[in-house]
């Protein structure tokens, strides 16, 4: 029967590992990827839902809007002003990315990257947009394994196109802010960039949570008893914290690389937001880096108490064994089969109380022994 640590940490390096490639000898910005055996069949085309928003009226909402669609409300925004936000969920298929390079212009390398998921968090200037990469690190509800989510955002001059290739939709609050009004609604998609970028940071925040109790329970557990349940569980989430530090690692840099003057499609007045986010991607690594230490100390943790316990045991069995030599000595003293009538024998072999003498012997030793040690601080 497998271990249940054993199945989580097989299914966490199928996530560290997961990569679709392209086809030996295809060629740059194709969009079939090599097949993967494992990966069984191919999966269901992504769902779309449109979003065309200006500073005041109404939000016009288009749940499984066509992409030539969203491409021609992105053409006729030009004229007038407003945002058009195109988010897929789920993987595009081959069709939909063709689809997504015919009608916003998309550069097919960037297309690309999206198809080819576990990319690293990555910022790419083109002509026409910006493209970034980021991860989303998330547990499955159900077995609880860590799940590593790519992100792909496209950031035209009044549009924004994302593509998020997890089951559960994490953009739901952007929209909410959307149709409640306010600053998202005044400023222009470079702003709805931003705050897609900072529901994707801050998502760490509530996993980062979690897992510093679950690190706070094991330490009291393993200062109480280091058994083998609680090494297993500090074993998985020193690898949980393997991965979500490759996941975030980059993105300190993606973030600072928009807050650069040479990123296209940014005004100054987003900058200022995009440092608060590049703060909180800061903040998430550094207690990405506290919580490593934590770890691996509550590992060296373990092994102290583990190595205790053992000196323990091995003190109980040696004083035993110490309080049994002398009486092994005297037994066997007393247990030789000598002749009797000899005048050199043991005299107390004749002696009518000589075995409540040597009982009493032995009992003295013991006892005695026992204070030694007890005086000694052995015991």
């Amino acid at each position: 029967m497998k271990h249940p640590i054993t199945t989580r940490l097989r299914a966490l390096r199928r996530q560290a590992l997961r990569r679709r490639t392209n086809r030996p000898g295809s060629a740059p910005g194709s969009f079939a990827a090599a097949a993967r055996p494992h990966e069984g069949a191919a999966p269901a085309p992504a769902q779309s839902l449109l979003l065309h928003y200006a500073g005041t009226g109404d939000v016009h909402e288009q749940p499984g809007a066509a992409i030539e669609a969203a491409g021609a409300a992105a053409a006729a925004a030009d004229q007038t002003p407003g945002v058009v936000w195109l988010h897929l969920q789920g993987m595009p298929s081959a069709q939909q990315l063709q689809d997504l390079q015919q009608a916003f212009g998309l550069h097919p390398l960037a297309l690309e990257d999206v198809l080819h998921r576990g990319q690293r968090a990555k910022a790419e200037a083109y002509d026409a947009h910006q493209f970034v990469i980021l991860n989303l690190v998330r547990r499955d509800s159900q077995d609880e394994v860590c799940q590593v989510d790519q992100l792909s955002l496209f950031l035209g001059s009044n549009f924004v196109v994302s593509i998020h290739d997890g089951e559960r939709d994490v953009f739901e609050p952007v929209r909410q802010r959307i149709r409640a009004g306010g600053k998202i609604r005044r400023l222009g998609a470079d702003y709805l960039l931003y705050a897609l970028l900072d529901t994707i940071v801050d998502s760490g925040f509530p996993l980062l949570d979690a897992l510093g109790d679950e690190l706070e329970a094991l330490e009291d557990e393993i200062l109480l008893d280091a058994n083998q349940e609680a090494r297993n569980r500090l074993h998985y989430a020193k690898r949980e914290l393997i991965v979500m530090r490759r996941a975030w690692w980059p993105q300190r840099e993606v973030i600072a690389a928009l807050m650069r003057d040479d990123a296209p499609c940014i005004n100054e007045a987003t900058r200022v937001y995009l440092r608060d986010c590049h703060d909180h991607s800061v903040v998430i690594i550094d207690f990405v880096e506290t919580y490593r230490e934590m770890a691996s100390s509550l590992l060296d943790v373990y092994l102290s108490a583990v190595s205790q316990r053992m000196n323990n045991i091995m003190k109980a069995l040696t004083v035993v064994a110490t309080i049994f030599l002398p009486l092994t000595f005297i037994t066997g003293l007393y247990g030789m089969n000598f002749d009797t009538a000899s005048r050199w024998n043991m005299p107390e072999l004749h002696w009518r109380y000589g075995y409540l003498y040597v009982l009493a012997l032995m009992s003295a030793i013991v006892a005695g022994m026992l204070w030694f040690f007890r005086r000694r601080a052995w015991l």
